[in-house]
C-alpha cells in the first residue's frame, strides 16, 4: 500500500494492522526509491515493524503463507515474536512508536533506509 508522510511521520492506523496478518507498505523516498516496510501484530500491544528486506537476502521481501511470515528468496519462516529484532533473515528493524490509534515511523528513518533498496 503506498503511504505518504505528514509532518515528518508516516502513520498507520492500528485498526489496519491489528489482525495478526502481514501488512506491506511502500514509502517513496525523496530520491524516488520505494522503501517497503512491513507491520505485523505479534500479540497484545506488541508489533513487529521492519523493512521488507533483510541483511542476508536483500530487498527480496516477505510474504504471508498459512499465517506465517516467509522470506520470498530463501523460504525461511520467520518467528513472529522476533520480527523487529536484528539478525538472520529477520526484516531489518525500523524504529517506531505506537499511540492509542496508530503506528508511527519517522520519515527520516525511512529516508535513511532507502539504501537497502538499490
Amino acid at each position: 500500500i503506498p503511504i505518504n508522510a505528514e509532518n515528518g511521520l508516516v502513520a498507520i492506523p492500528l485498526k489496519e494492522v491489528e489482525d495478526g496478518h502481514l501488512h506491506r507498505y511502500a514509502y517513496t523516498a525523496k530520491n524516488g526509491t520505494e522503501v517497503r516496510f512491513i507491520i505485523v501484530r505479534k500479540g497484545g500491544s506488541a508489533y513487529g515493524v521492519g523493512l521488507d528486506a533483510c541483511e542476508i537476502c536483500g530487498a527480496t521481501g516477505y510474504i504471508e503463507r498459512e499465517s506465517q511470515v516467509v522470506c520470498k528468496l530463501c523460504d525461511v519462516v520467520m518467528n513472529k515474536s522476533t520480527i523487529g529484532l536484528p539478525g538472520g533473515c529477520n526484516p531489518i528493524p525500523v524504529t517506531y512508536g505506537v499511540n492509542n490509534v496508530q503506528v508511527q515511523i519517522k520519515q527520516d528513518d525511512l529516508e535513511a533506509a532507502e539504501k537497502h533498496f538499490h
